[in-house]
């Protein structure tokens, strides 16, 4: 293999596979395929859902909708693809299966094993912080978990987001020589600090509005933060089942809060862009689920945005605690409220935070940089069963 081969796209295809393509929550995952230069990603999954729109030459899903499409997936998830299927995705020369999430890494088990390639199954929180008992609320996830031990035995390589979900990891039986830690990283191009721009006394929550991401306590925190510095306001950007309870809070305290619902990349970035403190407390859910990493608050410290959260998870990987943001325990708004003030009224101390969190940022989780590192992985792999056979 030359040198230049190393640096162009033709090393094959990497079939990037989830069971729903894809949720408006997982752009972090179009990011990294789109950053890849010696592989070409192709998307492939049982069925689409409303969310991140795929180009329909470089995605395929077994139920192409209707009746017919139920069945097509019904086969292909207990028998496994048809001839006609492996010869669709063989076309594409692919060289390995890069599943996201536990569940989808068992799903995708039989067809990596048809197509007679590797497959790398990417942990990212919740498949391994997650209570056995709240994974078999759904049929998906008893399946997962009657045929986790053969996927921990036939995957060539689990990717965790942090050392907090690898040591997670681990205790469920992933086993430690396989499994690595390795973040996705972010655009630092496209996510950089505004210039020339005044940030406003805004206070931003980017994320889903379920249990683990703590927007309850947020509310609870602002409505001390505004009897103190009244001008501050709270903008909430996502959706989720627990969106009409936080907007009742809210009108309950008489936060001044703004909910926008799902928005695009672009829109999260503006209000990044406006902002002067991020804040997405998370906190470990009932059903176990944890913050396994926390890619927004990458995202908002290359902005130059300064964190407000939590000592959840691996949260204190992604933020670091007195240097680009601070952190306080779970459910505790009279401690977040005190964080949030203590940002949007130290000038100095909001300078030095903005000026850290970028930089870190820069050095060790730029999207270009991390994926490059996670294609030599894959390199060394193949090159490793190569070798072996």
């Amino acid at each position: 293999m030359n040198h230049a081969s190393n640096q162009i796209g033709n090393q094959g295809t990497i079939v990037v596979f989830r069971i729903q393509l894809l949720p408006p929550s997982e752009t972090f995952i179009v990011a990294q395929a789109a950053a890849m230069r010696r592989f070409s990603p192709y998307f492939v999954g049982w069925r689409r859902m409303a969310g991140i729109e795929l180009p329909a030459d470089k995605s395929w899903t077994v139920d192409g909708g209707g009746l017919r499409g139920k069945l097509r997936e019904l086969r292909f998830r207990y028998l496994g693809p048809t001839r006609d299927e492996l010869a669709r995705l063989r076309a594409r020369t692919p060289r390995l299966v890069y599943a996201h999430f536990a569940p989808d890494g068992y799903a995708a088990m039989q067809l990596a094993q048809e197509l007679g390639v590797p497959l790398v199954t990417a942990l990212h929180g919740f498949d391994v912080t997650m209570s056995d008992a709240a994974i078999a609320a759904t049929r998906l996830g008893r399946e997962y978990l009657q045929g986790r031990s053969r996927l921990q035995q036939q995957g060539a390589l689990f990717l965790t987001c942090s050392a907090y979900v690898r040591e997670r990891g681990l205790e469920l039986g992933y086993p430690a020589e396989r499994t690595i830690v390795h973040s996705i990283g972010v655009d630092v191009e496209r996510f950089k600090p505004p210039t020339f721009r005044r940030r406003e006394e805004i206070v931003l929550f980017v994320g889903r509005l379920v249990e683990k991401k703590g927007c309850g306590n947020l509310i609870e925190a602002m409505a001390e933060v505004q009897l103190r510095h009244p001008a501050a306001e709270l903008v909430v950007i996502g959706g989720g089942a627990l969106r009409v309870d936080c907007e009742a809070r809210a009108a309950c305290r008489r936060v001044r809060c703004r909910f926008l619902g799902h928005q695009p990349t672009a829109v999260v970035r503006e209000w990044m862009a406006r902002a002067a403190v991020f804040c997405v407390p998370s906190a470990v859910a009932a059903s176990g689920d944890a913050e396994g990493f926390g890619m927004v608050f990458i995202e908002a410290q290359a902005m130059g945005l300064p964190v407000v959260s939590t000592r959840s998870g691996g949260i204190p990987e992604a933020v670091k605690d007195g240097e680009t943001g601070l952190l306080v325990t779970e459910r505790d708004p009279r401690a977040l409220a005190e964080a949030i003030l203590k940002l949007m009224q130290d000038d100095a101390l909001w300078q030095r935070y903005s000026l850290a969190g970028r930089t870190r940022v820069v050095d060790n989780f730029n999207l270009a940089q991390q994926t490059g590192r996670l294609e030599s992985v894959f390199q060394q792999l193949l090159a490793g069963r190569e070798a072996l056979n």
